[in-house]
């Protein structure tokens, strides 16, 4: 579907500054779509579709009321949660699940989310070795192993040569206004 085509069929919806849900899921969708006008959105589905990045969330306005967003199998490659947690200060979820995500600039979280970040992780990584996913033994252990260690988010300059553990592979859920859940 292209950007027209998809603009299109947002701009047939009526009233849209009194919207507060938006489902516009399993639609195809791709590319930038704008939300102006919808003032009053507080909650947005978009599940799969083929968005490649959440850019176009910049287009709301009021950013301050949107509680929950939901781009559950989609193509989104990467996420500045730092930047989608300041610019959605009351953002209560976040579901990028099913995603072939990646996270970018997690120095520029704070202390406070990346803490957070890093107990929900190892959180629903012990979910996933009770379930019998015993490939999250290792993951959760090195989340204990940070959490223990007081870890904050490691600047480029501050890694040690031979530590390539990445913190996030694939897709990843926000509960709460910090809180990180990864799955694919």
């Amino acid at each position: 579907m292209t950007n027209n085509v998809q603009q299109e069929h947002i701009n047939q919806l009526t009233n849209k500054g009194k919207i507060k849900y938006l489902d516009i899921s399993n639609r195809d969708l791709s590319g930038d779509v704008d939300l102006k006008e919808f003032t009053a959105l507080t909650s947005l589905n978009s599940y799969n579709n083929k968005f490649e990045n959440l850019d176009f969330l910049n287009t709301l306005p009021n950013k301050d009321q949107l509680k929950k967003i939901n781009f559950f199998g989609n193509q989104i490659k990467e996420i500045d949660l730092a930047e989608i947690l300041t610019n959605f200060p009351n953002l209560e979820y976040l579901n990028c699940e099913n995603n072939p995500l990646s996270a970018k600039n997690l120095e520029n979280l704070t202390s406070e989310q990346f803490g957070t970040i890093l107990m929900d992780l190892l959180e629903y990584a012990q979910k996933l070795v009770a379930k019998g996913d015993n490939n999250q033994s290792q993951n959760a252990q090195y989340l204990q192993t940070l959490i223990q260690q007081g870890s904050s988010p490691v600047k480029p300059n501050d890694k040690q040569s031979g530590n390539n553990t990445p913190l996030l592979v694939g897709g990843l859920v926000i509960f709460g206004v910090s809180a990180l859940v990864i799955g694919y």
